[in-house]
C-alpha cells in the first residue's frame, strides 16, 4: 500500500497548517502580552489617581458634616435661656433642628416647639439619664457646653440629638434634621456608596438602614475609604467613621474603551503577519514532501531509497544527509539483528557454546571471506575453542568446536595479550604466528592475516576473537569485530555473575561450606526419582558446648572454631562425601553409596576429630560433638523427612550423653512425636487455663495443727486427664517453658492465699517451688513483687522453695536476688537438702529461712540404719543455723515420732494428706478457722 502524499496546498497540509499557527501565535503572543501591559500599566495610573481623589473626597464629606454639627452647636447656643414666645424666634428651627425641647434644671419640660411631641419622650427613653457634666465655664455664663447623643429604636431611623448644658444639666435638646445633617453625604452618593458608623458600629447613615442595588453592584468591584471623625473635643461623642466604596475608574477615549482599541491595532498586524507566513510556508513545502516520501520508503524496510532534492539550502544538506543514513543503516541492519540474537541468547542463560556459535554466525556475516574462532579459556592451560570457516575442497561451512590443552609457554602468551593485535601468516599455509606462534594451535585456518582481539576483564584474558583475512584489515574494518567482542564480554561477565549469585544463595560466608538452600539442592538432586534406589547416609553433626564458647571468648573465637570444625569434617569426608554448614554450630553431611557401618565409622571419626582441641586466641578450646544419623531409603526417602530422622536421631544422642552417633530408628520418632505433641499441648495449656494448684498441708509437729501449705502444680490435659509434675516440668524446663509456668504458679498460690485470709483460714503461708530458670531471667523479684500487691497478701505469708543443686555454682546474681526477696519479706526455703552439692561456706552465706528434709532421708529412717545420723546430721545443722525445720515424706507414725523427737517443726506427707484442690483442703482435719483478715 502507497503512503499518503504530503500535500503541498495550505489548507490540506497538517505541518503547513501547525507552521501557520506557530507564526500567528508566534506573533499573537507578544501583541497580547503588549496591549495587556499598556492596558494594565494605564488602569492602574487611572486606578491611583482614583483612590487619591476618593481618599480626599472622604475626608472633605467628613469635615462638610462637622461643619454642620458645628453650625448646629453654634445655633443651639444661641438660644435665649428662658422659653421663646413662639417658634419663630428660635434660630435654626425647621432647617437645622427638627424639634426643640427646653427642660427645667429639674429634667421637667418646660417649653416644646409645635413638631416636639415626642421629643422629650423620646430623649428620656433613649438616654433616661446623664450624668453630672463638669461645665467648661462658670454656671453663669449661660449655655456654655453641648453633648451630641445618637440613639435608633427598632424600626425607626436613627436621630441624632444635642443638648446645651447649663450648670451641667441638659437645657436646650435638639433633633437635628437628617437632610441637614447629612446633604453633604447625599451629594457625594453619585461617585459610590457611603455609610457613617459610630464608634460601637451602630449604622447613622443611611438613615433606613437601606442601600440601593444599583449603587451597590456598582461598588461591589471598587475600593473602599474610610475617614475618622473625632467628635470627642467638641461634643463629648465618640468618633464617627465615614466609608466610602468607589466603583474602579474606567479608561476610554472617544468613547470607547482602551482596549477597544489596543485588540484592533493587534488584529491588523496579526493579518499582516499571517498573509507573510503563508506565503512562506507554501515554498517550504515541496522538498519536505520529498524527505518524508524518502523517509517512509525507509522505515517500511526498503534501504535502498533516496531522495533527489537539488535546492542550496538546508533542505539540500538535509536530502544528502539522509541518502548517507540510508546507506549506513542497510550495512549495519544486519549486525543489529546479529547483537539481539546475543542479547537474547544472554538473558535466557545460554551456555558459552551456545554463545561462541552466535559471535561466529554473526563475524560470517560481517566478513563473508574470512574464517572465525572464540577462544576461551576454562581453566589454567586448558582452553576451549570454537571455530567457523569455508572449506574450499567440499565448498561448505565447517564449524567445530573442541577443547585444546596448551603448554606453559602458550599460557604465558596467553596472559600477555594486550590490546587488539594483527599477526601476519605466511602465504604458504605454514600457521607461523610471527609473535606468538605458540597460539598457533588455537587459530583458525588462514592464509594472509590474523586478526586478534583479546576480552579482558580486569588484569586476565577471559576470551579471545580471531580472524583470519585474506587481506591487511584497516582499523575501521575490524569495529563491527571489537562490537560483539563487547558484547561477548557482556555475557561472559552474566554468567561469571549468575555463578558468583548461585554460589552465594547456596554457600555459607564463614566457612564456605554449602549452606541450607545448597544442601537442600544436592539432596533434591540425589533424591531424584532416578535416584531413589541409591543408598544415601545423612548426618546431622551438632557442637556440644559451643555456646560456652561464645559466651565466655566472644563471637569472633566462636567463628574461629566453627571455622577450624569446617575444615575438619571437610579434609576427613570421603572424595564423594558432601558437608554443609545448616547454621549456628549445627553441620550436615551426606555420604552417598553408604551403609550403616560406613555412617557409624564416619560418625565416630568426625567426632574424634571434633574432640581435639581447637586453638583460639586466648588458649586452646575442647568442645566435641554429638552426630544423628538417618539412612536412605531405610529411615526416609524425601529430604526433610530424612533431615527430620537425623535431628531426632542427633536429639537422642545429645540426650544419652553427648560426645557419641545414635542411628536413627522408629522409637526415636515416636518419643519425639510424643515430645512435640507434648509441647504443643503445653503451650495450649497455658491458653486455655488447664493447669491446677493442689495444696499439701504442713502439720506443727507437736500439736498436729494445719500451719501452712505447699502448692503443688497439676495439669487437667483433656485428653490424658489430671497430669502430674514429672510428667510435663522436666519438659517445660528444656524447652522454655518454665518460666511462664512459674509465673501462672506464683500468682496461683498468692490468690489463694488471699481468699484464705478472708475467709478467715488460719494458714500462716504457702510455699511455691521455683526453678533456675526463673533465677536466671533476673525478673523473678519483680513478679513476685507484683503478685503480691495485686493479691494484697503479706509477703510473710509467701515462702519460696529453691533446690540444693542452685548453689553448686556460687552465683553473685543468684544471691542478689534471694537477698532482695528476703529483704521484702518473702520466706525463703532451701527444698531437698542432703540430695545435692553444695558446700557449706554457700550455705552458710544462703539468706535462707527454712530447711526441708528431704523425702529419701525420712522414707528410711525404719529400715536404713545410716538414716537416722544423717537425719540427725541436718537437724543439728538446721539448729546451729536457727533454721525453721520442715520434714517432707512422711508416711507412717513412727517417722512423725523421730523426726518429731529430733526437732522438726513441721510435718508434711501422706500420713496427713495428700495433695488436694483448695475446697477438699478445707476440709482437712487439724485445719482451723479464724477472724477474716481486714
Amino acid at each position: 500500500m502507497r503512503p499518503p502524499r504530503l500535500s503541498t496546498g495550505f489548507s490540506g497540509s497538517r505541518l503547513g497548517r501547525q507552521l501557520f499557527a506557530l507564526f500567528v501565535v508566534a506573533a499573537l503572543v507578544p501583541l497580547a502580552l503588549s496591549d495587556w501591559l499598556s492596558s494594565t500599566a494605564v488602569n492602574q495610573v487611572a486606578q491611583q489617581l482614583n483612590m487619591q481623589s476618593q481618599q480626599r473626597m472622604t475626608r472633605q464629606v467628613s469635615r462638610q458634616v462637622f461643619d454642620r454639627l458645628l453650625t448646629a452647636k453654634t445655633l443651639l447656643l444661641a438660644l435665649p435661656s428662658s422659653a421663646p414666645q413662639a417658634d419663630a424666634q428660635l434660630p435654626g428651627l425647621g432647617r437645622a433642628f427638627d424639634a426643640l425641647l427646653l427642660q427645667t434644671p429639674q429634667g421637667k419640660p418646660e417649653w416644646a416647639s409645635a413638631n416636639a411631641a415626642n421629643l422629650w419622650r423620646n430623649w428620656q427613653r433613649a438616654f433616661p439619664a446623664i450624668p453630672p457634666v463638669q461645665p467648661l465655664m462658670d454656671a453663669s455664663a449661660g449655655l456654655t457646653q453641648v453633648l451630641l447623643r445618637t440613639h435608633r429604636a427598632k424600626g425607626e431611623p436613627t436621630r441624632v440629638y444635642l443638648a446645651a448644658l447649663q450648670n451641667g444639666q441638659p437645657r436646650w435638646i435638639a433633633e437635628l434634621n437628617p437632610k441637614f445633617l447629612w446633604g453633604p453625604v447625599h451629594d457625594a452618593m453619585d461617585g459610590g456608596v457611603w455609610s457613617v458608623r459610630n464608634a460601637e458600629g451602630a449604622l447613622l447613615y443611611p438613615v433606613a438602614n437601606v442601600t440601593a442595588p444599583a449603587a451597590q453592584r456598582g461598588a461591589a468591584a471598587g475600593s473602599v475609604f474610610r475617614f475618622q471623625l473625632f467628635l470627642g473635643g467638641e461634643f463629648g461623642a465618640p468618633d464617627w467613621l465615614f466609608i466610602q466604596q468607589a466603583p474602579q475608574p474606567r479608561v476610554s477615549w472617544l468613547g470607547w474603551p482602551l482596549a477597544v482599541w489596543l485588540g484592533l491595532v493587534a488584529a491588523a498586524t496579526l493579518l499582516l503577519i499571517a498573509l507573510l507566513a503563508q506565503r512562506q510556508i507554501r515554498r517550504t513545502l515541496v522538498p519536505l514532501e520529498q524527505l518524508t516520501a524518502g523517509t517512509r520508503s525507509l522505515a517500511a524496510g526498503d534501504n535502498s531509497a533516496r531522495v533527489q532534492v537539488h535546492s542550496q539550502d538546508e533542505f539540500g544538506v538535509l536530502a544528502g544527509a539522509f541518502n548517507d543514513m540510508a546507506a549506513k543503516i542497510g550495512a549495519q541492519f544486519h549486525a543489529l539483528e546479529g547483537l539481539a540474537a546475543m542479547d537474547r541468547d544472554i538473558l535466557s542463560g545460554a551456555s558459552v557454546d551456545s554463545l561462541a556459535r552466535r559471535v561466529l554466525d554473526q563475524l560470517e556475516g560481517l566478513y563473508p571471506e574470512a574464517s572465525a574462532a572464540v577462544i576461551w579459556q576454562k581453566e589454567p592451560r586448558n582452553f576451549r575453542r570454537a571455530v567457523l570457516w569455508h572449506d574450499g575442497k567440499t565448498n561448505k561451512t565447517v564449524f567445530d568446536v573442541r577443547d585444546v590443552a596448551c603448554d606453559a609457554a602458550a599460557q604465558a602468551q596467553w596472559s600477555g595479550l594486550q590490546g587488539d593485535r594483527q599477526f601476519q601468516i605466511n602465504s604458504l599455509g605454514e600457521n607461523a604466528l610471527r609473535d606468538a606462534p605458540c597460539l598457533r594451535s588455537l587459530m583458525p585456518p588462514a592464509d594472509g592475516w590474523v586478526a586478534l582481539l583479546p576480552l579482558r576483564q580486569g588484569e586476565a584474558v577471559q576470551a579471545l576473537i580471531a580472524l583470519g583475512l585474506p587481506a591487511e584489515p584497516a582499523a575501521s574494518e575490524l569495529q563491527p569485530a571489537a562490537e560483539v567482542r563487547d558484547r561477548l564480554a557482556v555475557g561472559l561477565a552474566a554468567q561469571d555473575r549468575e555463578r558468583a549469585l548461585v554460589h552465594q544463595a547456596t554457600h555459607d560466608s564463614l566457612t564456605g561450606l554449602l549452606n541450607r538452600h545448597g544442601l537442600h539442592e544436592k539432596l533434591d538432586a540425589l533424591l531424584a526419582p532416578g535416584q531413589a534406589a541409591a543408598p544415601l547416609a545423612l548426618l546431622y553433626i551438632d557442637l556440644d558446648n559451643f555456646k560456652d564458647v561464645n559466651d565466655s571468648r566472644g563471637h569472633a573465637a566462636g567463628d574461629a572454631l566453627l571455622c577450624q570444625a569446617s575444615e575438619r569434617l571437610r579434609t576427613r569426608l570421603q572424595a564423594n562425601g558432601i558437608v554443609a554448614r545448616q547454621g549456628g554450630d549445627e553441620f550436615t553431611l551426606v555420604l552417598p553409596l553408604a551403609d550403616a557401618a560406613t555412617a557409624q565409622a564416619t560418625a565416630d571419626a568426625m567426632i574424634r576429630a571434633l574432640r581435639e582441641p581447637f586453638d583460639l586466641a586466648g588458649g586452646p578450646v575442647q568442645v566435641g560433638a554429638s552426630v544423628g544419623i538417618a539412612l536412605c531409603p531405610q529411615h526416609a526417602c524425601e529430604r526433610n523427612e530424612l533431615l527430620r530422622c537425623a535431628d531426632i536421631a542427633l536429639y537422642a544422642a545429645k540426650a544419652y550423653g553427648r560426645g557419641r552417633a545414635q542411628l536413627f530408628n522408629p522409637t526415636l520418632d515416636a518419643e519425639a512425636r510424643t515430645l512435640a505433641q507434648l509441647l504443643a499441648d503445653l503451650r495450649q495449656a497455658l491458653v486455655r487455663g488447664e493447669f491446677v494448684a493442689f495444696y499439701q498441708p504442713r502439720v506443727n509437729a507437736a500439736d498436729g495443727r494445719i500451719t501452712s501449705a505447699e502448692a503443688l502444680i497439676r495439669w487437667h490435659h483433656p485428653q490424658r486427664g489430671l497430669l502430674f509434675p514429672d510428667a510435663f516440668i522436666a519438659v517445660a524446663e528444656s524447652y522454655g517453658l518454665i518460666a511462664p509456668i512459674g509465673r501462672w504458679m506464683l500468682d496461683a498460690a498468692c490468690q489463694q492465699m488471699a481468699q484464705w485470709r478472708r475467709e478467715g483460714i488460719d494458714i500462716a503461708r504457702v510455699s511455691v517451688n521455683v526453678s533456675a530458670v526463673q533465677f536466671e531471667s533476673g525478673e523473678l523479684v519483680g513478679q513476685v513483687q507484683n503478685a503480691l500487691e495485686r493479691h494484697a497478701v503479706p509477703p510473710a505469708t509467701l515462702e519460696l522453695e529453691i533446690t540444693e543443686s542452685l548453689l553448686v555454682d556460687e552465683n553473685d546474681a543468684l544471691f542478689a536476688q534471694l537477698t532482695a526477696l528476703r529483704d521484702m519479706g518473702v520466706t525463703l526455703a532451701l527444698d531437698d537438702f542432703g540430695t545435692g552439692y553444695s558446700s557449706m561456706a554457700a550455705l552458710r552465706k544462703l539468706p535462707i529461712d527454712v530447711m526441708k528434709i528431704d523425702r529419701s532421708f525420712v522414707i528410711d529412717l525404719e529400715t536404713d540404719a545410716s538414716a537416722l545420723p544423717a537425719v540427725r546430721a541436718i537437724v543439728a545443722l538446721a539448729q546451729a543455723s536457727h533454721l525453721h525445720l520442715v520434714a517432707e515424706g512422711v508416711e507412717t507414725e513412727t517417722q512423725a515420732r523421730m523426726l518429731r523427737e529430733l526437732g522438726c517443726h513441721e510435718l508434711q506427707g501422706y500420713l496427713y494428706s495428700r495433695p488436694v484442690e483448695p475446697s477438699k483442703f478445707l476440709q482437712l482435719p487439724g485445719l482451723r478457722h479464724g477472724a477474716p483478715a481486714a
